[in-house]
């Protein structure tokens, strides 16, 4: 590298920050793109094909929601299965971080 003051030539800056990574290549972690409404209700219908989806916005960001699922697929059993089955559908958008925060409903079509 170029010594006293002086600027590394293109090369040499290439040619160091090869070899030393961690001081010239700060790692960014990506931020996943903003998830869509239709994109959680593809989500949830992998799981529950039948599942009326509806999703509200609660912060403007789109990442912290509130999730309404009706779907017979729920019948016969409580609430804690129901919120397994959702939890189970948005998986991968809970874990890279697209959904922080979620709220959720989880009903059978004849109100149950």
């Amino acid at each position: 590298m170029a010594e006293g003051g002086e600027r590394p030539s293109l090369r040499e800056y290439v040619a160091f920050s090869i070899m030393c990574p961690v001081v010239f290549a700060p790692r960014y972690e990506a931020r996943p793109i903003m998830i869509t409404p239709q994109t959680i209700t593809d989500y949830v219908r992998q799981v529950l094909a039948d599942a009326q989806v509806t999703v509200t916005d609660r912060t403007g960001t789109m990442d912290h929601l509130n999730v309404r699922v009706v779907s017979d697929g729920f019948k016969g059993k409580n609430l804690l299965d129901r919120h397994r089955l959702i939890y189970q559908a948005l998986d991968e958008p809970l874990k890279d971080g697209r959904i922080h925060a979620l709220e959720l409903t989880a009903e059978t079509t004849d109100g149950s």
